[in-house]
Order: structure tokens, then sequence, then C-alpha cells
């Protein structure tokens, strides 16, 4: 159901939101419902991080016609694009330089399609690339409040590149795969987890994706705010945390991030070739190869801002990247996140 200015329900209780009252994005979730008819309203979200701006002072926008506003802790933007408004929103955290970008959208529609790009394209802003670990760190809270079942779950073989995608129907009687067990399974075929459908005891659907985001579908909003948004925020903390400050100095030596792979996927010089093919495929950085064996070592400079890396190959199953003299968070986290979800990484961690 859409308002009377053009808005679907979210869209609509969002902009028509005042500063008279205290603010609770649960709150006017519930709202939107209330003007749904009582019907649910999906709300996609990818957490992000930045050096300090606002993420809206750096993302690439294109539409027709764009308005900006304050409301409490959100930023605003009514998009007016070739089928009507939107609006979105974009909410700081308690963590510094880290922000949930939302719409009532599903992850499926057009423009949070579009969002998306905006935010790769974005070179201030940053994504957050998941570990295993945040998973099942997200579906182990979720459990405290009742059976977490996995509705659909969507991986990477990395080896050859394939794809596993798996739904699971409800059954009289049955319990869907847990998240643990789910987890391990995709783990057992070699693959990255992409995306998880969670479904808690009847009380909440959830979408989890690799990229920190998550898609509210139906059920307790606060619920999914404290236990699903507070983990994708800390996560991109943790993520922020570990690409500030990392350039080289005259002092010390510095220290490697390291892209940690689910497998020795780097045994031959054609496998680490496959991975220098990789990386002359972006388009945004050039490359100097100085060792292909016994060990393989090359320098990757961001030709956005001049940040440089020296990256080494010394071990099978990871990938160690050594901050140059100049090493912006930004492109730290470029260089490191595509290789991880290329490769499929289980952890990027000190």
């Amino acid at each position: 159901m859409a308002s009377s200015a053009g808005f679907a329900p979210l869209d609509a209780v969002l902009w028509a939101e005042g500063e008279s009252r205290p603010f609770q994005l649960s709150d006017v979730v519930a709202r939107a419902v209330k003007l749904n008819g009582g019907y649910a309203v999906a709300v996609a979200f990818e957490t992000v991080f930045t050096e300090g701006q606002h993420p809206f002072d750096d993302l690439p926008v294109k539409a027709n016609s764009i308005e900006r506003r304050r409301l409490h802790t959100l930023e605003l933007i009514r998009v007016e694009d070739d089928d009507g408004p939107w609006i979105l929103a974009a909410m700081a955290t308690e963590h510094p330089g880290v922000f949930h970008i939302f719409s009532g959208l599903p992850r499926t529609h057009a423009r949070w399609q579009r969002v998306e790009r905006w935010i790769k394209s974005a070179r201030e802003v940053s994504r957050c690339f998941l570990n295993h670990a945040d998973f099942t760190a997200i579906g182990d809270r979720l459990s405290e409040f009742g059976n977490v079942e996995v509705v659909r779950v969507a991986a990477r073989v990395v080896a050859d590149g394939s794809s596993i995608n798996r739904g699971f129907p409800p059954r009289a009687g049955a319990m869907r795969p847990s998240h643990l067990e789910e987890i391990a399974e995709i783990e057992h075929f070699g693959a990255a987890v992409k995306t998880i459908t969670l479904n808690v005891a009847d009380t909440m659907l959830i979408h989890v994706r690799r990229v920190a985001g998550a898609t509210y579908y139906s059920g307790n909003f606060k619920l999914f705010a404290d236990q699903i948004l507070s983990r994708l925020a800390e996560a991109t903390a943790l993520r922020r945390g570990l690409v500030s400050g990392r350039q080289r100095t005259s002092a010390s030596m510095p220290t490697a991030i390291t892209v940690s792979l689910p497998d020795p996927l780097l045994r031959t010089p054609e496998e680490t070739g496959e991975l220098l093919r990789l990386v002359d495929a972006m388009t945004d950085v050039t490359m100097a190869v100085f060792h292909r064996n016994p060990y393989l070592h090359f320098a990757v400079t961001d030709e956005h801002d001049g940040s440089n890396f020296d990256v080494l190959v010394t071990r099978d199953d990871a990938i160690d990247i050594y901050p140059g003299y100049r090493a912006s968070p930004a492109a730290l986290a470029r260089i490191s996140q595509r290789l991880g979800e290329q490769l499929g990484a289980t952890t990027i961690a000190n």
C-alpha cells in the first residue's frame, strides 16, 4: 500500500516523522506495518564504515531530484526517479564512523540493487566482509530466543567457483537445519556462505549477507535491531579498527592483515597465477610482481589515493597484506575484502 504522497509505507512514515518525540526505529516500523494494513514491511540494511564523515557525503546518488534532511540520529535522502519518490536512510551507530544504510525495500528490488552499486563505488565508504564466525555468532544470539532454523542458504565453492543454493521448506513434525549444522555442512564442501535466511521460533524471519547486511522480513523488529544490527555494527567497527592507522613508518615495520582461506588454494604456480589475474582484473589498482617462486610477492597501488601494499603468499592457505607508507583505511579495506570475497575467506584479521 502506497501513501497519498506516493511513498511506500516505511518511507511515508519516515518522511513524516518529526523531532517532537523520542525516536525509535522499531516504532517507525510498527507504524509502517499499520499503514500497510497490518502486513509486514521488508527493511534492507547494509552496515558500512568511514573515516569519520557521513556516508551520504560520498555516496554517488543518481536521480532526477534529491532532497536531504536530518531526523534524530538519521539522515534521510528523498530520491525521485522515473518510478516516483522513495527514501534512503543512514543511521549512526554507537561505534564512531559506523552506519547502517537502509530502506524499506527487499534486497531483490531494483532500487536497493542501485543502492548497493552506489555503496560499492563510493571511495570513502567501506563495506565490511563478515567472517564465518560472525554468522555463527548471529545464530547463537538468536538461539536464546527460540529454535533457529535455516530457511535458505547460498554459498560459493571456492575451488571451482560453483554455487550452492539450498532451500528448506517447513515439514510437519521436523525441524529444518540449525545455523550451526548448515554452516558446518557448507564448510565441509569447501564453500563460503554468501547469504543465509533464518527463521527464529516463528517470531522473526531475517536474511543475513556476507557483505555486512541484513533484511528484516517480519516479526519482532526490536529483537532484530538488538541482536542483528548490533552484531553487524560490532563486526564493522572491528574491521574499521583493523584497517585504520596501519601505514608503515620509518620507526617500525608494518604488521600484516591476513586473508585466511578455507582450503590450501595457493599450492602451485598455476593457482598463484590465478590470484595475480584476479588482482590484475581490478580496474582501479596497478600491480607489480617481484617474486613468483618459491614464494609470491607483488605490490599493489590504489590509483585513487596512492595507497600501496605488499602482498605475500608464503603459505598455501593465506594471503598476507603489508601496508606501505601510505595506506588509507578505505584502500586497505577494498583490497583485503575483494580478495576475501573472491577467494571465500574464512577470516580477515591480524
